[in-house]
């Protein structure tokens, strides 16, 4: 048995590494553990090692020779890592790009062939579950998996290790599975999604429903945006996120979390089933002018970057990657990606809710960084020396020219927006959406327009906001204008965070 031999051999060895790297390195034994994990995810260790307790029942000297092997491993393993321990550095790298350790083929075999030899695998053992249903909440739920999968390997070894952060979904799944469904509280958010509020937090885990039960529980998902509910479903897949994930489930059934009672199953510590809630438009906007100063701005600044690319089906689209700075004189900066100014914000909120679009600036050496100040990539960098310049509009500027936007994104939708600025104060605007398929290279887009996609209104410029006296009541958007551009005629103008581009006679 030429496959047992080669993985028993890499199992012993592997082994061996992680205990003679743990006893001299001790500080660094999570990193391998999951090492391991993500290598014994990707061959099926465990597979072997149920193979390996069967065998062990028909072949009486198997477990006397695996540990007569595992005592010469140690010996050699000890003596290898004494005289050169940078394997103990990056023990993936050993397991990744060693032959020996390429045991999955060898594994699914000897699992295959098993009866051929007198032997019978076990079954991968399972937890005992109540029957019954219960309803979990969905933070206590998110912290349970955080658990659960800690079980296998650690998350920030999962970030960098696909096969550990599969095997952790995988094991988590499957102890989801093992209910009869789930039944999980919380907060509808979307037609199709759950999600637990706390205050300024919210649950880890977005429960997002694939399927329903009926139309009619589909319908009534969809009316409840907002409610607290009870849904229950069958798990479908889980996704790890850097931050929290998603449970995917089917056949989705909504209740009124009334017609349970008030127990819930609960864990000791919630605080890993949380994360901050970020802000929604209402919590952003703060009031006209009650967001950041003009006289506290350094600069505002709009970095961008266009790419045409080819999505999976052969559709060519932009990929349009725009941001809006606001650095301030005190040295922080502030990432705007709200469809009003920025001086409508509330600054507060935003500081405690938004720390991932907060920084620090330097401009030194003709080079302008920012430095992340919160969220989880605090302490990245952002070289934005190639940003442009923005200005606000004058008061009581007015327009007389056209401004579009016009991108096809992936799988060849196309955006379609316009502004008609008029003279007389008249603002005529419009939104349209198609689909564009490709031959070739280039790309060809329907066009059109349709009625209800026009409003018209007034207009006046306040700074970096637009307003229009639209046909639902006034309107905020944020605008400015690129520095060095013809302010009576700019040939490009940056709304609502997008750069539009005026319309000459020839388009």
């Amino acid at each position: 048995m030429d496959a047992l031999g080669k993985a028993a051999t890499a199992a012993i060895v592997a082994e061996a590494y992680l205990s003679a790297c743990d006893a001299r390195f001790p500080d660094s034994q999570q990193a391998r553990q999951d090492a391991l994990a993500g290598w014994g995810h990707r061959v099926d260790l465990a597979g072997y090692e149920r193979l390996i307790a069967s065998a062990a029942m028909v072949m009486p000297d198997l477990d006397e020779d695996l540990e007569a092997n595992r005592a010469r491993a140690k010996a050699l393993v000890d003596d290898d890592v004494a005289k050169d321990s940078s394997v103990c550095g990056d023990l993936r790298a050993t397991l990744d790009d060693n032959d020996m350790f390429d045991i999955a083929r060898p594994i699914r075999y000897l699992l295959r062939n098993a009866d051929s030899f007198g032997i019978v695998v076990a079954e991968a053992p399972t937890e005992v579950t109540s029957p019954e249903l219960e309803v979990v909440s969905l933070i206590a739920l998110s912290a349970e998996l955080a658990a659960k999968m800690d079980e296998i390997g650690s998350k920030s070894g999962a970030e960098q290790d696909r096969d550990l952060r599969e095997a952790r979904q995988n094991h988590a799944e499957n102890w989801l599975a093992l209910r009869p469904a789930l039944a999980i509280n919380g907060r509808i958010t979307s037609a199709d999604t759950l999600r637990e509020w706390r205050g300024d937090q919210q649950s880890t885990f977005l429960a997002s429903c694939r399927s329903f039960a009926s139309d009619e529980q589909e319908a009534t998902m969809a009316r409840d945006i907002g409610a607290e509910r009870v849904v229950i479903g069958q798990i479908r897949w889980l996704r790890e996120d850097r931050e929290g994930g998603e449970l995917s489930l089917d056949d989705c059934r909504v209740l009124d979390d009334s017609q349970f009672d008030n127990d819930r199953a609960t864990v000791a510590d919630e605080s890993r089933g949380l994360m901050l809630r970020p802000l929604d438009y209402a919590e952003a906007y703060g009031a006209p002018g009650a967001g950041i100063v003009l006289s506290d701005i350094d600069r505002v600044l709009y970095d961008a970057e266009f790419a045409n690319r080819m999505d999976g089906f052969g559709n060519g689209y932009t990929q349009r990657d725009e941001d809006i700075y606001v650095l301030l004189r005190d040295g922080t900066a502030y990432r705007h990606a709200w469809n009003f100014a920025f001086t409508d914000l509330n600054l507060d909120l935003s500081r405690q809710r938004e720390p991932d679009r907060w920084f620090t600036w330097k401009d030194e050496a003709d080079q302008l960084m920012l430095t992340q100040s919160g969220g989880l990539d605090v302490g990245s960098t952002i070289d934005i020396s190639e940003a442009k310049r923005l200005m606000p509009v004058p008061e009581g500027q007015v327009l007389n020219a056209t401004y579009y936007l016009l991108n096809v994104g992936m799988g060849g939708v196309r955006s379609d927006r316009e502004y008609a600025f008029l003279g007389d104060g008249q603002l005529r605007y419009s939104r349209s959406g198609f689909v564009a398929g490709s031959f070739g290279t280039s790309y060809i887009i329907a066009s059109g327009k349709r009625a209800y996609d026009v409003a018209t209104g007034a207009y006046s410029f306040d700074g970096y906001t637009l307003l229009i006296q639209g046909p639902e009541g006034e309107e905020r958007h944020f605008v400015a204008l690129i520095e060095g551009h013809d302010a009576d005629r700019p040939q490009e103008i940056i709304i609502d965070g997008q750069v539009y581009w005026m319309r000459t006679n020839e388009q």
